[in-house]
């Protein structure tokens, strides 16, 4: 399990008198102490109302790593202290990770979120003044998040190496990697050789502040019709012109559990979502637009899709991951598809 460096405990505890200070308001000074290591407790700190606090030191901000310090730290706080959790710089995730499990916490920026009785600090935007050097890229890549595609598709499987390099079509050396990284972050739990999702909830939480919607090849135009007409128009098209597709977003989410009504249909094709439209006689442009074809920047989107009421969808984590970055009623499509359709996928959070 990786811990936080020793630079890193050593700055926390030399800047987070001032830190506290600060985002408390506090006119006396705030006293800090490093208990014996066997009591599991990074940093004591006593603030100028006599509170004390019991603070965990952590240098990734990761949401598996927050959930962890959050119950450490909950095992360690009584009635009579407060628990903190010190990062570098509070990601999104880790913030959500946070706020889900009822953790105070501040970084070495001063961004912060604290509620202790009437006691209420929320300070955000505040940069990273911290640069992570030589930093492994991302798990959530977009060849690479096939792993996490495929983990979150069966979230209660336990799964071997060799079994994710079948699902996903990647090199063994690449799942090492990436299983490493997401270990390394506290997103996966093992048996001896076999591993899955630590918590569904929290590996999405953990990919959502990287996926980019933007990166795919998007096509935007109109044809006639509107809503649910189109889609259905499309998927018929697309079908006699024996195209690769799937929909995603508002169409998917419809379709999954007919949730709103809808004007834009978004659906990744296989291949140049020009050459697609040219196919369709699909007039181009923005203005207008009624359809969004997408060439994905990787085939793993079509991992787990599937026919809903007569629409060939991508996974509704796929299509979750697409909703956050859509318009229309999109947020609260996602919402709504997290709560009721990825109960057995991502629901917890």
């Amino acid at each position: 399990m990786q811990e936080p460096s020793l630079s890193i405990e050593r700055e926390a505890s030399h800047r987070l008198p001032a830190l506290l200070g600060e985002l408390l308001g506090e006119g006396a000074p705030i006293q800090v102490s490093r208990p014996p290591s066997d009591r599991g407790i990074d940093v004591l700190a006593v603030d100028g109302r006599g509170r004390q606090w019991v603070v965990e030191v952590k240098s990734s901000s990761s949401p598996g790593r927050v959930a962890l310090a959050a119950r450490q730290l909950h095992a360690l706080a009584t009635g009579k202290t407060l628990p903190l959790l010190v990062v570098p710089h509070m990601s999104p995730a880790g913030a959500k990770a946070a706020e889900d499990a009822g953790l105070n916490w501040l970084d070495l920026a001063g961004n912060a979120r604290i509620r202790a009785g009437e006691l209420y600090v929320n300070v955000q935007g505040r940069p990273s003044q911290h640069r992570p050097r030589g930093r492994p890229s991302s798990p959530f890549a977009p060849k690479s998040a096939r792993v996490a595609r495929a983990l979150l598709l069966e979230p209660g499987r336990w799964w071997r190496q060799k079994d994710l390099v079948a699902a996903t079509g990647l090199d063994d050396g690449n799942v090492s990697r990436i299983v490493r990284r997401l270990d390394d972050d506290l997103l996966l739990e093992r048996r001896e050789l076999e591993f899955r999702a630590r918590d569904a909830g929290t590996l999405l939480d953990a990919w959502a502040p990287d996926y980019r919607y933007e990166r795919h090849d998007i096509l935007q135009g109109h044809v006639s019709g509107s809503g649910v007409e189109v889609a259905r128009a499309l998927a018929s098209r697309l079908d006699e012109l024996d195209i690769h597709h799937a929909f995603t977003g508002l169409p998917a989410a419809w379709a999954i559990d007919h949730f709103a009504q809808f004007r834009v249909s978004s659906v990744y094709v296989e291949g140049d979502p020009r050459d697609v439209a040219a196919q369709l006689d699909m007039r181009l442009g923005v203005r207008g637009a009624n359809v969004q074809l997408i060439g994905p920047d990787d085939s793993g989107v079509f991992l787990g899709e599937q026919a809903y009421d007569g629409l060939n969808c991508v996974a509704p984590v796929q299509v979750y991951l697409d909703l956050l970055h859509l318009p229309e009623r999109a947020k609260d499509a996602a919402e709504h598809l997290r709560l009721h359709d990825l109960r057995g996928h991502a629901a917890a959070a």
